[in-house]
């Protein structure tokens, strides 16, 4: 057997991800770049790059302007570090998300603040029939809805008097959508995100059911915080 054979051109798909990573390499956040300038600097025909780019603008790693011109997307938040650990805090969460929109049938999802706007770095789906559909890269308003109004009250980190911060929506952003979410902080009480649960409205107004999804939303909560305390 070659080289060759056991090398990266023997995996199925990995010239499609190497070109990829070197066109996500290639984009900056600036004023953005032509295609022709993205497919000249990566070497490779416009074509491709088109294809790749879309590709990177579904799961919002790019953006393009009506210039035409495209640069990195908010997705790329997904890849930073949270500054004190080695794991980003997408990684950290995804596990429990994943139980916990099993366990309710509901979308679990992790939002952090980004810039002006909320944006969402870990999702999972329950197994309701109808639901709440988002992808990671997704950017919301924090004006509006459950997790931009916990990300607002707690950007200074946790709150001294201790208040319970979990925040509920009922047709905030569109009257058929619902959420309940609640801050996560480490250690040193800085906020990491807020963790949401989000569904129907028409599931979401019935007392005990909410109170249900309260219940297992802190537990959740509890679970990410524990992971960012210092070991004994």
């Amino acid at each position: 057997m070659s080289t060759k054979e056991v090398g990266a051109e023997a995996l199925p798909g990995a010239n499609t991800l190497e070109r990829g990573l070197r066109l996500l390499m290639a984009l900056r956040k600036d004023e953005g770049q032509k295609l022709s300038d993205l497919a000249r600097a990566t070497a490779l025909d416009k074509a491709t790059a088109s294809r790749l780019l879309r590709s990177l603008m579904r799961y919002s790693f790019a953006v393009k302007d009506d210039n035409d011109r495209y640069r990195l997307g908010p997705a790329t938040a997904v890849l930073e570090s949270t500054g004190d650990g080695s794991q980003g805090i997408a990684a950290v969460v995804q596990p429990v998300i994943e139980r916990l929109a099993r366990e309710t049938g509901e979308t679990a999802s992790f939002f952090v603040q980004h810039g002006s706007l909320r944006l969402c770095v870990a999702v999972a789906f329950g197994n309701r029939a109808v639901g709440h559909t988002l992808k990671v890269g997704d950017v919301l308003p924090t004006e509006r809805g459950a997790g931009g109004r916990v990300l607002r009250l707690c950007s200074n980190g946790r709150p001294e008097d201790g208040a319970d911060l979990m925040q509920t929506s009922l047709g905030e952003r569109d009257p058929e959508l619902a959420a309940v979410a609640s801050p996560v902080f480490n250690a040193r009480g800085k906020l990491l995100g807020a963790l949401s649960l989000s569904g129907t409205s028409t599931r979401y107004a019935s007392t005990d059911y909410l109170q249900d999804l309260k219940v297992r939303l802190a537990e959740a909560v509890g679970e990410v915080e524990r992971m960012f305390m210092p070991h004994q």
